[in-house]
């Protein structure tokens, strides 16, 4: 149990982050609780003030990724917006962010850090690119890339990044 009960908390996170993208005050404090949920063992032995501050800043994060998404740019080719667009730059915005806050209220490694921040931008970017390729090879399945790009964004996420219990 011990083991299927994060897999468990991972899924419930991903479905209902997934049901309400567009919604900052759903998705924030959802992945929030569900990396502690998810780490429940050490976070409730003792569950300090970061715990909550990571909640804040989690909502906090999301809304500016979503506000970045919706009021930033478009460029007229296709291609160019995938790779640069607001969207692109949001989800690059909130994968430095939301690591960098974890390791300022969790004590993590800022190497750690990095190397999270790094993989959560190219899980973006390869979503991107098997959309991408998915269309240009016209394939007749429906495959829907905004629920592989955050389950990959969370599996990432929950995998590498431990909340410090107090």
């Amino acid at each position: 149990m011990r083991k299927i009960f994060p897999f468990l908390i991972y899924a419930a996170s991903v479905f209902v982050s997934h049901r309400f993208l567009t919604e900052y005050w759903v998705v924030g404090p959802v992945f929030g609780a569900a990396l502690l949920l998810a780490n429940s063992e050490q976070v409730f032995k003792k569950l300090s003030f970061q715990h909550f501050l990571f909640l804040g800043a989690s909502t906090l994060i999301y809304a500016l990724v979503l506000w970045i998404s919706n009021h930033g740019w478009k460029f007229k080719e296709d291609w160019i917006d995938m790779l640069f667009g607001s969207t692109t730059a949001a989800i690059a915005v909130g994968s430095l962010l939301l690591p960098s806050i974890h390791a300022l209220l969790f004590g993590t490694d800022f190497k750690a850090v990095r190397s999270v921040s790094v993989a959560l931008i190219l899980s973006w970017y390869g979503t991107l690119l098997l959309s991408w390729l998915h269309e240009t090879i016209g394939i007749k399945l429906h495959i829907d890339y905004s629920l592989v790009a955050v389950a990959l964004w969370q599996g990432i996420y929950l995998k590498r990044l431990k909340p410090a219990s107090g």
